[in-house]
């Protein structure tokens, strides 16, 4: 059954100064989450979801939801906010068991005060407002994380954004994602009309749905696959697509991912998408990219330009990354030195468009 998740709340003095557009913005608070109790689900009622700082209480499909984010104009302030939406958390989900693995070297509390500061890292380099969602059954927010990449978790986001954006009189976002925060960015695409820029990181795109007679939580489940709303988002004008992918992936392998910009292209829409080099063990942490790809896209820099910048910064970070290696291990021979990737473009050329 779900849990309520039992929050220690700090004691702090200041709170941040909101613009007049973003006066319904609650004052931000800093918790630890303990992670051992998400993984069962969390269970909140409305009266403690309005305790708790900047949240918004959803009724989707027939249940309730209670879902925060960490809102920041550190940067500066717009009406269309960059809004993250972070990867999968608690660790690899056996869909049969029901249960997450977990790994002590990697699960740690959730600190509140940490994905205040992630927001305001992202108001200041996108020079805009900025949010952190919390996804569901994570990072503050109620829900099973057990339903990720559900239709479930797509409905219970996509509501939370409109609410969100009413309540500040928003007149959009921008999406970035990473991995399977990516993938709910890329389902939203075919929810939303009112997206500017898309920036989706090693996300999973293409996946056939996959039914779960007997989940986690007792009930039918379904996954949903963006590629199969390729069609209606190619008519989505205004919304620039950009994929960041490192055709060496190992958790989210190409194969589920540039078939998705390619059924978009076919159906007469823009998808670029940027082929990089990410510097973990599994090739799969593109998210510092997709950070200056949005920050570019938000600028109005061309693809080009884009993919220029990229080149840069993947050449950086496996320097970066070489050095920290030779402190370890000690010089490595030539042969084994990372080469840099170029960011490579796959879509048409600029005057196709």
């Amino acid at each position: 059954m779900p849990i309520f998740v039992s929050i220690q709340r700090r004691k702090g003095t200041a709170a941040a100064v909101m613009a007049a557009a973003l006066a319904a913005a609650s004052p931000a608070a800093a918790d630890i989450i303990p992670i051992g109790e998400l993984r069962q689900g969390v269970a909140m009622t409305s009266a403690q979801c309005a305790s708790l700082p900047s949240t918004v209480w959803l009724v989707v499909q027939g249940r309730p939801f209670c879902i925060r984010y960490y809102l920041s104009t550190a940067g500066g302030a717009g009406a269309r906010p960059v809004v993250f939406l972070e990867g999968d958390k608690l660790g690899a989900f056996n869909t049969r068991t029901g249960v997450f693995k977990a790994d002590p070297a990697k699960d740690k509390d959730v600190d509140t005060d940490k994905l205040d500061k992630y927001a305001e890292n992202l108001s200041k380099r996108n020079k805009t407002t900025a949010i952190y969602l919390g996804r569901l059954g994570v990072d503050g927010s109620s829900g099973d994380h057990r339903l990720r990449h559900t239709l479930l978790e797509l409905h219970v986001t996509n509501a939370a954004l409109e609410t969100i954006k009413q309540r500040h009189r928003f007149e959009g976002f921008h999406l970035v994602g990473q991995s399977g925060g990516s993938t709910l960015a890329g389902g939203l695409l075919g929810l939303r009309t009112d997206v500017g820029c898309a920036v989706l990181g090693a996300g999973r795109l293409v996946n056939p749905r996959n039914m779960w007679p007997k989940g986690p939580t007792g009930q039918i489940i379904e996954q949903f696959n963006a590629a199969d709303s390729a069609a209606v988002i190619a008519q989505r004008r205004t919304t620039r697509i950009l994929l960041i992918t490192d055709s060496a992936d190992q958790r989210v392998p190409e194969k589920f991912q540039t078939p998705f910009a390619q059924m978009v292209r076919q159906a007469g829409g823009q998808a670029d998408q940027f082929l990089v080099q990410a510097t973990d063990e599994n090739r799969h942490g593109v998210t510092p990219y997709s950070h200056m790809t949005m920050a570019a896209c938000i600028n109005g820099e061309s693809s080009p330009e884009i993919a220029q910048k990229l080149t840069q910064l993947v050449a950086k970070r496996l320097a970066d990354k070489a050095k920290a290696d030779q402190q370890i291990i000690g010089p490595l021979p030539p042969a084994q030195l990372v080469q840099p990737k170029t960011a490579v473009i796959t879509g048409p050329p600029p005057s196709a468009r």
